[in-house]
């Protein structure tokens, strides 16, 4: 009876050992990563808006990073769509022809409002791995159906997603003509 007793405690000692080392703090542990800030702030003519909803990630077929940020406000829905070439840092001027740069869409009480890119650029700061940031600034101008010049700037964080094989057919019919046809 006492020899199961002290096999018993043994045991308990043993797990109790072998808890404190693996739950202790050891220097060559890696750390998961933290998730980042996802956040927009964004200036629209002399208006400031800020976003906290947002994905961002790499079109494998395309060649293109792209980041959506969406914001309800004051009875509407705010779209913020940024796309660059390539999964690098480093500064890109806007393109419409090829699917690059800024799209800004507003639709509910104040109607529908499309912002496309007249001229600009993105600097992407940071492009980490799955799961790390994307970071940047922009600057540029953008129009709205009247042909209303509007300038923009920003910058923004926001956690890359997983690699996606397409983003589809709206690249190929040109991201302004795309958000018309929706607002349709």
């Amino acid at each position: 009876m006492n020899s199961i007793k002290i096999l018993t405690n043994s045991f308990l000692v043993l797990l109790l050992v072998a808890g404190f080392f693996a739950c202790s703090k050891k220097s060559d542990n890696p750390v998961a990563p933290t998730n980042p800030t996802t956040e927009l702030k964004l200036t629209v003519g002399g208006q400031q808006i800020t976003f906290n909803q947002g994905i961002g990630g790499y079109a494998i077929n395309e060649n293109l990073t792209y980041i959506q940020f969406t914001k309800a406000e004051a009875g509407d829905t705010l779209l913020f769509f940024l796309l660059f070439s390539g999964k690098q840092t480093g500064n890109q001027s806007w393109d419409p022809n090829a699917d690059t740069g800024v799209l800004l869409y507003q639709y509910g009480a104040s109607g529908n409002i499309i912002y496309s890119p007249v001229q600009g650029s993105t600097s992407v700061n940071s492009y980490g791995n799955v799961g790390s940031a994307i970071s940047g600034t922009l600057t540029g101008t953008l129009a709205d159906v009247n042909a209303t010049n509007v300038a923009v700037s920003g910058n923004f964080t926001v956690q890359r997603s997983a690699d996606i094989q397409t983003i589809g057919k709206a690249v190929n019919i040109g991201i302004a003509k795309h958000i018309e046809l929706i607002a349709n």
